[in-house]
């Protein structure tokens, strides 16, 4: 069975290299996220953003993939340099944690690691309502 995903996985990975136009309905939130992380090792982000928006669209109700998509989504958009979407969605899924108890602990402190990625300067704008385009990117 393994072997089998592992195959599936490369397969897929090689397919998302290009620009993804349909994605099969019936892919699990771990073949989608997977495929995600495939096409962000590949600098494919635009396949990568789409497939971890897709995790969250179909599988979103779910607060461990949707944490997971969001974080990778938000992970994807700091190292694009789109600090506000990243900023945002680290801060999001970090006050998550401030009202439950339940939740895979290792993404709050990948979102402390993320968020303390951004450049300090870009941060006191957006804490300050910065709208700029600089702001943005």
């Amino acid at each position: 069975m393994k072997k089998i995903f592992i195959l599936l996985s490369v397969l897929l990975g090689f397919i998302s290299c290009s620009t993804v136009k349909e994605i099969p309905s019936d892919l699990s939130a771990a073949q989608l996220l997977q495929l995600g992380q495939n096409a962000f090792e590949s600098k494919n982000y635009k396949a990568a953003e789409k497939y971890f928006i897709t995790t969250i669209q179909r599988f979103g109700t779910n607060t461990n993939n949707y944490i997971e998509a969001q974080y990778e989504l938000a992970h994807l958009y700091n190292t694009t340099k789109q600090y506000q979407k990243a900023y945002n969605i680290y801060n999001e899924i970090l006050q998550m944690y401030d009202y439950s108890f339940d939740l895979p602990g290792a993404y709050k402190k990948l979102c402390q690691i993320g968020l303390s990625k951004i450049p300090k300067e870009k941060i006191a704008q957006f804490q300050n309502g910065s709208t700029t385009p600089e702001a943005t990117e």
